[in-house]
């Protein structure tokens, strides 16, 4: 499976990038709920009494008081919680409820006060990516890996917001808590991969990026067991803790979108990244080797050329010497042929030695030039 995604991994890159822009479409047309916490209005705790109902006392309130969107949530044990848009005295909501409920804790969030938090949430988010850009460039100290990082995460938490538009889980103080923590997650698994595919040199590139989806893997599907198991037992046990399970279901959705961004996206970035870096490097090589050729085929070149002017001069000095073994042969003949001159007449002897003195000028007008010649040299 692993092989078949590293030989498509260019193709991969693209479907967490894909399910990021559906949720940014889906949050622009379906709209993002918010809480209270956010968007301002009253919130109110109640204690049922006798066999009233939560949809009972929905019902009245809407009758009653003159506000849209009323959220009653079931907590259990005849509690509930009344979540109302607009902002209403207390006087007014116990007038409202008529006696079927009573008031436990009620509290009113203004429109600057909703405004402040969503300030802080903005300012929260941008450090948060802030600071884990410049942690991971100090890190790797490379800008490929340090964007791919960042794109992981940012995937997550848009992936992260679109389930919460479809889950119709609300916008509020304690979502954006799991929004910071599930920044935390993909961060950790987008550096265990990056730490095992850049920084490790033993195996191959396919060997490092399994034992990293191991391990990576191991952790994701750990966390989100867990927090299914929240989930659930909030759910089920424990209604009154939205905030819990608001919480664990933003992590079970981010999560699963890591798993995504990190294995598909981020993986095949660092592949085509290796790829890029071992071809930059072999070009080098090649460059370095050509020119290396280029060099010893020069200094051959030069080999060649003095070993042939060696063997010119080798070859001129063998036939120098030929040459003076021969005119030394024909000097011993005239010497033999003077030992014999006693028997010649004297007209035939003044011309031989006419004759043997014009040789032994030669021979030595040849002795003179050889000798020029091995000086000059």
């Amino acid at each position: 499976m692993l092989e078949k995604m590293m030989e498509n991994h260019k193709i991969l890159i693209a479907i967490p990038i894909i399910l990021a822009l559906l949720s940014l479409v889906l949050i622009g047309f379906n709209g993002l709920e918010q809480g209270v916490d956010l968007k301002g209005g009253s919130q109110a705790e109640l204690q049922l009494l006798g066999s009233v109902t939560p949809s009972e006392l929905e019902d009245t309130l809407d009758a009653k008081l003159n506000t849209n969107n009323i959220k009653v949530t079931n907590n259990g044990n005849n509690k509930v919680t009344v979540e109302l848009e607009n902002n209403i005295n207390s006087s007014t909501f116990t007038s409202a409820i008529n006696g079927k409920a009573k008031v436990i804790s009620y509290n009113e969030i203004g429109p600057i006060l909703s405004e402040e938090a969503m300030g802080q949430i903005y300012i929260a988010m941008i450090f948060a990516f802030l600071f884990m850009a410049i942690t991971v460039f100090i890190v790797f100290r490379e800008p490929v890996p340090s964007v791919a990082i960042i794109l992981a995460a940012l995937c997550d938490i848009l992936i992260a917001l679109g389930g919460m538009s479809i889950f119709k889980i609300p916008l509020s103080i304690a979502s954006v808590g799991a929004l910071l923590m599930l920044i935390g997650y993909s961060v950790d698994t987008d550096i265990l991969l990056t730490t095992r595919l850049l920084k490790r040199r033993e195996g191959t590139v396919e060997g490092r990026a399994k034992n990293a989806m191991y391990t990576g893997l191991t952790m994701s599907f750990a966390a989100i067991a867990a927090m299914g198991i929240l989930y659930v037992v909030t759910k089920i046990l424990m209604p009154e803790a939205t905030t819990l399970s608001n919480i664990s279901a933003v992590l079970v959705i981010g999560l699963i979108g890591d798993i995504l961004s990190t294995w598909l996206m981020n993986l095949g970035i660092l592949k085509t990244y290796i790829d890029w870096r071992q071809s930059k490097k072999q070009e080098k090589y090649n460059v370095g080797s050509s020119s290396s050729k280029s060099k010893s085929s020069k200094s051959d070149e030069g080999k060649s050329k003095l070993s042939f002017k060696d063997k010119l001069k080798r070859k001129t000095e063998v036939e120098d010497d030929e040459v003076m073994t021969k005119i030394q042969e024909e000097l011993d003949k005239i010497d033999n042929m003077d030992e014999s001159s006693d028997n010649i007449p004297k007209s035939e002897k003044s011309s031989n030695k006419k004759s043997n003195k014009k040789q032994k000028n030669k021979g030595n007008k040849r002795k003179a030039k050889k000798q020029k010649g091995k000086g000059g040299k």
